[in-house]
């Protein structure tokens, strides 16, 4: 997961975050029981199509939450991100619940029941940010290009909505680019 060095949302920055090491835990516990059990992790294992959400699980298509972005006004590159892993989430909870399943090794199996239950966490806080986001009362905050720090542009902005960096004597104006995303115009001293 990439996504924290392009959005300037802050929550989503921070939460991106938390998933990317969360998800470096996960891969370094596969990678243990790997090595403990004489098996290289570095090796190269080609891709199956039959491992798929959609072949262990066809009936759990068609719960995505963003099926419209109502309220995303300003934000859809984050939301376009949010989907991704919505999307990249739900999977590995049917693909981890389905090798759970299929474990012979009960150390492996509840190592997989618990990889499916954290998936399925980062899966409802996905939901749950999702939601906020698309919640009137949700103020638009981006960081300061100059210094760092929040610049709240309050829950429904208009376009061209003026602020001042509390840190900085940077000054901005918001504007909406072409592909539904918010941008900050750096304005004179």
């Amino acid at each position: 997961m990439d996504h924290p060095a392009a959005s300037d949302e802050p929550r989503l920055v921070s939460y991106w975050e938390s998933l990317r090491r969360n998800e470096a835990q996960h891969r370094e516990l596969l990678e243990s029981w790997l090595r403990r059990h004489g098996e290289d992790p570095d090796v190269d294992v080609p891709a199956r199509a039959d491992l798929t959400a959609a072949a262990l699980d066809p009936d759990a298509t068609g719960r995505h939450p963003l099926a419209a972005a109502a309220g995303a006004r300003g934000r859809a590159g984050d939301f376009a991100a949010l989907s991704a892993d919505y999307d990249f989430e739900d999977e590995a909870v049917v693909i981890y619940g389905h090798f759970a399943y299929q474990a012979e090794d009960r150390e492996l199996m509840e190592l997989f029941k618990e990889l499916a239950r954290s998936e399925s966490g980062h899966r409802n806080g996905l939901r749950r940010v999702i939601r906020s986001l698309q919640e009137t009362a949700t103020p638009v905050v981006l960081f300061c290009p100059l210094c760092g720090w929040e610049l709240d542009f309050g829950p429904v902005p208009s376009e061209g909505a003026e602020v001042k960096c509390r840190m900085c004597p940077g000054r901005f104006a918001l504007h909406l680019d072409e592909g539904g995303d918010w941008t900050l115009q750096r304005l004179a001293p």
